[in-house]
């Protein structure tokens, strides 16, 4: 399942791209931000979201760390950074065990939130994650 907030399938870069298993939360956060104008697109799966990975630039991936059915949002980042995305990567999660931690460090995300993760906390972090892909890319 995809949620979608002002961008089209043709539009071939966005702002945003959300990963989380929980569709009502995954709402709340698409809303939120395209409420604040960032060009967003959601999933559920994490096997559509690497699908349209592979055809669409994003700047800021903000992905949930436990996504049921075996996966977790450090793998995806994993194999998006395999496939050669630059994009910078939050990790908004409920786990803390430090070998999580220690991994998402070794994978170079951008910040690591604990959930529940506050409103302004997530705008905040997406702007600077925002303005840090940007000055990558430049």
């Amino acid at each position: 399942m995809r949620i979608v907030y002002p961008v089209s399938d043709s539009d071939k870069q966005l702002d945003i791209l959300l990963l989380d298993d929980d569709h009502d939360l995954l709402t709340a956060m698409a809303e939120l931000l395209a409420d604040c104008g960032y060009r967003v697109k959601g999933f559920t799966d994490p096997d559509s979201a690497l699908e349209f990975a592979l055809s669409h630039r994003f700047l800021v991936g903000v992905f949930d760390y436990r996504l049921g059915a075996g996966k977790d949002g450090l793998d995806v980042v994993e194999v998006m950074r395999r496939l050669g995305i630059q994009s910078a990567f939050v990790m908004v999660t409920a786990d803390v065990e430090q070998a999580t931690r220690l991994r998402a460090l070794s994978l170079k995300l951008f910040d690591y939130l604990r959930k529940p993760v506050q409103p302004d906390l997530l705008l905040e972090t997406v702007e600077l994650a925002l303005l840090h892909a940007r000055k990558r890319a430049a």
